[in-house]
This record gives C-alpha cells, structure tokens and sequence, in this order.
C-alpha cells in the first residue's frame, strides 16, 4: 500500500492512538481519605482544615490543625501545614501560634535545629503582637524554647536513637531551675515536691502544651 505524501507512519500511529482514547471507556479511579483515623477524628481534621481556608490568616486555626495532624502521626503533614500557615499569617495577631505550631512539630519529628528556629520566631512575634499574645502564653514558649535551647547546644542529635533522645531531654531540663515548695514540709521531715518541667514529645526535649 502505497502511502500519500503527506500522511505518514507517525501521523497513522497518532490518529490510532487517539481513536483507542476515544473508544475505550475511562478508567475506574478509586479515592481514599489520606487520614487513617477513625471517623470523629476524620471530621475533626477536616473541620479544622476548613476553618483554615476560610481564614488562612488565623494563626489558631493552624495551630489547630497542625496539632491535630500531628497526635494522628502525620508529621510531614503537620509541619507544611504550620510552616505555610505562618507565611500565610502575615501580620496576623495571632501568627506567634501558627510559628509555635511549626516548631512543635518539628521537634516532634526531632527536627529540633529548625524547632528552636520557628521558637524564636514565636516569640519575637509574641512581643510584637500584645495583648494579642498573652503574658502567661509568652512565659510557657519562653520555658519551651529555653529547653530547646539547651538541648541544641548541648551538640546532641536525638536523631541518633532513643539513648541520645534521653540525652537531650536531660540536657534541655538542666537549662530549667528546679523550685521545690513546701518549706515548711522539709523541716518536718518530709520531702519537696520539685515544680514540673516542660513535658517532651517522642523523648526528643520540650514539647510546648
């Protein structure tokens, strides 16, 4: 068969290929929710979610999300989420809870380098931002991020396993000043009670409440 000039092999195989597309019916596709949780806590992260893109620039509200995503295992997610909610912020009031959001999931995942970086970040917002940032909220992110801190330039990665993550912890608490209560306890004979440190997330150092 003799072919026309101007139609060629590669033009024949291209009509072939497009009629095929056009016969063939399409292809089932199958959608899944990325959230492995049950279905409370799947609505509850939606929710959260939505008030996000209704209003990007409230820091809460990704605080919120991003705290949520990480207790159900998605660090990844929760720190994208954090990290891009606090650009998205802007000069928000409340940006200082989007930026501490970003630090504790870091530090969640032992990322603890950037964790103290957006730490900061927080609390410079924080003192930009009263009374939006209250006294007794700065005080908790100052505890956290001199825990954080500590354990930074302690030099030690937690990365290593969980001995090294012990480590740092230690390291963080020794930055903290110990108060006991209870005087009046001690000269009877009894013993203090030490005043609570910050707690730690995956024993990798201080995890902001």
């Amino acid at each position: 068969m003799r072919l026309s000039r101007h139609v060629g092999i590669i033009d024949l195989g291209v009509a072939t290929v497009v009629l095929v597309t056009l016969v063939l019916p399409a292809r089932e596709m199958y959608a899944s929710s990325a959230h492995n949780g049950a279905v409370p806590e799947q609505f509850a992260v939606a929710l959260a979610e939505a008030r996000t893109m209704a209003h990007p620039e409230d820091g809460a509200a990704v605080d919120d999300l991003s705290r949520r995503l990480g207790s159900e295992g998605a660090k990844d997610w929760a720190i994208e989420v954090a990290v891009h909610g606090s650009e998205r912020a802007g000069q928000s009031p409340t940006r200082w809870r989007a930026l501490i959001a970003a630090s504790v999931a870091f530090v969640d995942r032992l990322d603890v380098v950037p964790g103290l970086d957006y730490a900061n970040r927080a609390l410079s917002a924080c003192d930009e931002r009263r009374p939006a940032c209250p006294s007794w909220e700065q005080i908790r992110m100052k505890l956290y991020q001199q825990h954080l801190d500590a354990g930074v330039k302690s030099g030690i990665d937690p990365h290593r396993g969980p001995e090294a993550a012990q480590a740092f912890r230690r390291a963080g608490e020794s930055a903290l000043r110990t108060i006991r209560i209870g005087g009046h306890d001690v000269e009877r004979g009894s013993s203090a009670t030490p005043a609570p440190t910050p707690s730690s997330t995956g024993g990798s150092g201080s995890n902001y409440p």
